[in-house]
């Protein structure tokens, strides 16, 4: 019942994957160079392309299956799968993009929500907090001394995204609705899922941890199933595998 962590540099493998003869295009499908094309920005159709070449990379290296063979579907919210049969069960995976870097998430039969966000970056965490956090949650950040508002608002943000990534709703959804920010003390945290959707309570409970990626950065994690135990050193469950660039390479 492990998470894996990788994180990958894509923006060169996105911008190999431009040129009509580079062996990476082929790793591609249709459907994603007519989602690529429809990105007028240059850098952001990189990122997107250099994403899922490193999300089909990882997805053949764990379960075998050649990357022309990967099938994937989308289900009723949109959150991507991978539809093929495979003898060990689900395997369940996630990523994000931000900055020129991409965090993603594997595990078996859990479903997943990540999130990176690039730190230092300029927001207005006044206004996100006011309208995005539920009362608890300003109040956890207002007690957060002024010089690390920012910081704490955009942990706040990670978690909020991760949460409805797993859900696969990515932030659509009343952020305000799910709180999942206790304070820069609890790196490790429980949401419920309750009347987000129908209106109705449910029993299945989601688990969060913060993590701190290899380069600057916030991120988060949020799975069903078990909760992990976060490792003392805050790097990863189950180790990062970083690869700082390269046409598309995980090792």
């Amino acid at each position: 019942m492990d998470i894996d962590l990788s994180a990958m540099q894509p923006l060169r493998a996105g911008a190999a994957a431009k040129a009509p003869r580079a062996p990476v295009t082929a790793l591609l499908s249709e459907a994603e160079w007519a989602r690529a094309g429809r990105l007028l920005e240059r850098r952001r159709r990189a990122m997107y392309l250099g994403g899922r070449i490193g999300m089909r990379l990882l997805l053949s290296a764990y379960t075998g299956i050649a990357n022309e063979d990967l099938r994937f579907g989308y289900g009723s919210r949109n959150k991507p799968a991978l539809l093929n049969d495979l003898p060990d069960g689900e395997l369940c995976f996630n990523y994000s993009l931000s900055g020129g870097k991409a965090l993603y998430a594997l595990a078996w039969d859990r479903q997943l929500g990540i999130d990176l966000e690039t730190w230092p970056r300029k927001i207005n965490a006044a206004a996100l907090a006011k309208r995005k956090l539920a009362a608890v949650e300003q109040q956890a950040w207002r007690a957060v001394p002024r010089p690390w508002r920012d910081h704490a608002m955009l942990a706040c943000w990670t978690r909020k995204e991760a949460y409805g990534k797993a859900l696969g709703v990515g932030i659509r959804y009343t952020l305000n609705q799910a709180p999942v920010f206790v304070g820069v003390g609890q790196p490790v945290w429980q949401c419920a899922v309750s009347g987000l959707f129908d209106g109705q309570a449910h029993p299945r409970t989601l688990h969060g941890v913060q993590l701190l990626p290899p380069f600057p950065g916030i991120a988060a994690l949020v799975h069903d199933g078990e909760a992990l135990q976060r490792p003392a050193d805050g790097a990863s469950l189950q180790g990062w595998r970083w690869t700082p660039g390269g046409e598309g390479e995980i090792s």
